[in-house]
């Protein structure tokens, strides 16, 4: 029993680096633009898609498909703030999460439309790492070590760069953004892309893991929004904590009993902090 649960507290560590990732782009967005993305799991299965066309359909290898998956995401992610959310940043805040739910179920069908319900998956024979007693899904060491470096790289760029600082500055004040010449449309712009991008980086990271079905991406609409409430609504640090410990209470809790019972936990949880600190973990008061 030791073992397994040595094991699943590893496992949890791993998910919860891929989950910081995929929670950073929500929490971005609603830093910067301040508008709740509701399909934002919906994109990581779009992007999934198009890197499972692009490699079975189209024959190109498969880093070059990833690299294409990401970058398609990135454009979808303009063509989302310049279809859907620039008309509704001055709706109030239900028009924008009835308008974006929406988006779920337009995404979802669409893929069905062209894909079809099958589940579908690129084959991929990936070694399993020992350790004595222990074993390690390589798949789950690689995603959790491009996540990491890639919020690494996030970090630096929102805190290294003039475009980072703009981003920044935006999300702080953005009255006084403007006043310094700072162009928030440009900004916004350039989140989505950057929000659509990091979502088509994830799905890169789970073709390894996962097949893709129409609805494979509602789950991990729930858990990003679950963690980013968790650590507090905007705040990155926030996120990047409560990703691990859902990943671990997650991962810890399936071993113990099973996996429906673990989501119980982790909702439970969630629902326990908006109780006692309604702004999650390092949120502040609005």
């Amino acid at each position: 029993m030791f073992e397994q649960i040595l094991m699943a507290l590893i496992n949890g560590i791993l998910l919860g680096g891929v989950l910081a990732l995929l929670a950073f782009g929500l929490n971005l967005i609603f830093g910067v633009v301040k508008i709740i993305h509701m399909a934002y799991g919906q994109f990581v299965m779009l992007g999934f898609y198009f890197i499972y066309t692009f490699h079975t359909s189209w024959h190109i290898p498969l880093l070059l498909a990833m690299a294409l998956g990401i970058a398609a995401m990135g454009l979808i992610g303009i063509l989302t703030q310049l279809l859907v959310i620039n008309p509704l940043l001055n709706a109030p805040r239900l028009n924008q999460l009835l308008a974006l739910a929406s988006l779920i179920i337009v995404v979802e069908n669409l893929a069905q439309v062209i894909w079809g319900a099958d589940y579908r998956g690129i084959p991929l024979s990936m070694p399993i790492i020992q350790f004595g007693e222990i074993f390690i899904r390589s798949s789950f060491l690689i995603a959790f070590i491009g996540a990491i470096v890639t919020l690494w790289f996030l970090y630096l760029f929102l805190n290294r760069t003039y475009l980072g600082l703009g981003i920044r500055a935006v999300a702080q004040d953005l009255e006084m953004a403007k006043g310094m010449g700072i162009n928030p449309k440009v900004i916004y712009y350039i989140t989505l892309m950057t929000g659509g991008a990091l979502s088509g980086l994830v799905a890169a990271f789970f073709v390894p893991i996962y097949t893709v079905h129409p609805h494979f991406g509602a789950s991990f609409t729930l858990m990003a929004f679950v963690i980013v409430v968790f650590g507090g609504m905007g705040n990155l640090m926030g996120g990047f904590i409560s990703a691990f410990i859902i990943g671990i209470v997650t991962s810890v809790t399936a071993v113990l009993s099973s996996k429906e019972v673990a989501d119980i936990v982790a909702l439970l949880m969630f629902i326990g902090m908006m109780m006692v600190r309604p702004e999650g973990l390092l949120g502040t008061e609005s």
